[in-house]
């Protein structure tokens, strides 16, 4: 906040400068973090008040583009010995190192010399991707040529390379759109769970589309931002909620025009991209709509837990919870009401909550819904969470509580898949069910986290302002709603007014911790 602005308005000094730094720098997160902070001791300790501005290729965004690079290079190790000795099963569950582009390079004949052509690959009974990851491995795949022993090695090492480039464009423009916060896109180059899944399938495409319509957003650029998260939904389904996230936080701040372009504009991108990549009009709708009502609980899903309960039930139980796996008609209708359920009570949060959301908490609430009440959960999709949890400028600790919990479930779900070859090596039922519930606990986390920002600002890290709040059209100084943008780079802190003839008349700012009004004892 600029000085003119806090004199105007009767509000205390931006809270950067109360800290020491200087007001239009970066918000360094080494030293409001306590992870962070504790991070950076390999590398000197936290920003000094003195610390000087970066210049050249050690400013935020190239470093953590570098840095996203590097975690993603260690996934490539991580898939090392598969990479090596190529994809078999039960060889590569045993070494948690399973991928997608691996095994369907194979299975699907892409480097065959009969290999299907494009409208094949991303037909209903081709790869079993969505439309434009599709397109893409077919892609790939055309250019990293057939070699009939090194082709699936190849083709990894291109899908690597080009999902690397996409992972580091997306943390670049993140970076961008959070103005003064650009330091919390770390949560998207620095993630451990880079490491692990980040190349299992082409999940990752998603990152720099979404991060894109969310820089394009906050440019006030609804038509751009509706393209490129159409391409999003094309990649990965899921993102489709964040229109909703769009529409919601639009209607609170006075653009819902916007966001009916950009829901509009998002719908026809993803309608026509499936009518140009799909035999006839339809776009594949109803072969995808027959395949998803037929599919029961996959992996990672809620509602595999029925199966997972009757499977666990030990040999010396005289009684056991009276559970029966869930057909495939009960699975999609309990998950349809429940991703009604998700959306609509996000909806009302949003839109009922005391002070505007920002877009970040709201797209965390809502992902994580739509997330746990799917029908399948793969280890790759939770990789969607990734821009939400930077947007929200969520703290390290919930990071680590729920990367935790991804990790441990990245390796249970392996053996339990390699038990089927071997069960006195692989993991039981009841071991893949604590996991899992594990996982779903920790997506919950996350959500909740979302939820009380939303509900209470003081709960939000992120509402630390990114630049002058006079830049985007300004907003009554003391307002108890002010305009909050998609995401923090032009962000107002909030503001609660006190009577002016009480001990304190001066409002108070929220820095992202619980803090008592100054008329308040602590």
């Amino acid at each position: 906040m600029s000085a003119r602005r806090a004199a105007a308005g009767g509000v205390r000094s931006d809270p950067a400068a109360a800290a020491g730094l200087d007001p239009d720098a970066l918000w360094p997160p080494s030293r409001f973090d306590p992870v962070a902070r504790a991070a950076t001791a390999i590398i000197g300790g936290p920003a000094g008040r003195r610390l000087g501005p970066a210049t050249g290729v050690w400013r935020t965004i190239p470093v953590l583009m570098l840095l996203s690079l590097v975690m993603l290079a260690g996934g490539i190790m991580q898939k090392q010995h598969c990479r090596a000795q190529g994809w078999h099963t039960p060889d590569q569950f045993w070494h948690a190192c399973y991928s997608d582009i691996g095994v369907l390079y194979g299975s699907s004949a892409l480097g065959a010399p009969g290999r299907p052509d494009l409208q094949d690959a991303v037909g209903p009974h081709g790869l079993g991707q969505p439309p434009l990851a599709g397109a893409a491995m077919w892609a790939v795949s055309a250019l990293t040529g057939g070699h009939p022993l090194t082709g699936a090695r190849r083709f990894f090492d291109g899908s690597a390379l080009l999902l690397g480039v996409g992972l580091a464009v997306g943390v670049g423009m993140i970076a961008a759109a959070s103005g003064r916060r650009a330091w919390d896109a770390a949560h998207v180059a620095l993630s451990p769970l880079l490491l692990v899944a980040g190349l299992i399938s082409y999940e990752l495409l998603a990152i720099p589309l979404v991060a894109g319509a969310v820089l394009a957003w906050t440019r006030r650029r609804p038509v751009l931002a509706g393209v490129l998260l159409g391409l999003a939904m094309a990649v990965a389904p899921p993102t489709a909620v964040l229109v909703v996230v769009a529409l919601v936080v639009g209607v609170r701040v006075g653009r819902g025009v916007d966001g009916l372009k950009l829901g509009a504009t998002t719908g026809l991108v993803w309608l026509g991209l499936r009518v140009l990549l799909f035999p006839g009009v339809s776009g594949g709708l109803s072969a995808a709509w027959q395949g998803y009502k037929a599919a029961g609980p996959g992996y990672g899903s809620i509602w595999l837990l029925p199966q997972l309960l009757q499977s666990s039930r030990p040999r010396w139980a005289s009684w056991w919870f009276g559970t029966h796996p869930l057909s495939a008609s009960i699975t999609t209708t309990l998950s349809l009401l429940a991703l009604i359920a998700v959306v609509a009570a996000g909806m009302a949060l949003a839109l009922t909550a005391g002070t505007t959301p920002r877009f970040g908490p709201v797209a965390l609430v809502l992902l994580a819904g739509v997330l746990v009440t799917g029908k399948a959960l793969p280890p790759q999709v939770s990789l969607l969470l990734l821009p939400a949890i930077a947007l929200s400028g969520l703290r390290w600790r919930d990071h680590l509580i729920w990367v935790s919990a991804e990790l441990a479930y990245f390796v249970g779900v392996w053996l339990y898949i390699a038990a089927q070859s071997d069960a006195n090596r692989g993991l039981p039922a009841v071991g893949y069910l604590t996991l899992l519930v594990a996982r779903i606990i920790g997506i919950c986390w996350l959500g909740f986290q979302g939820a009380r920002a939303i509900i209470d600002p003081r709960h939000d890290p992120g509402r630390i302002a990114a630049s002058d709040p006079g830049e985007d059209g300004g907003w009554p100084a003391g307002s108890p709603d002010p305009e909050w943008s998609l995401a923090g780079a032009s962000s107002q802190p909030v503001v609660t007014e006190v009577p002016a003839g009480s001990a304190s008349a001066e409002p108070w700012l929220d820095l992202g911790t619980p803090e008592p009004a100054p008329d308040r004892a602590p």
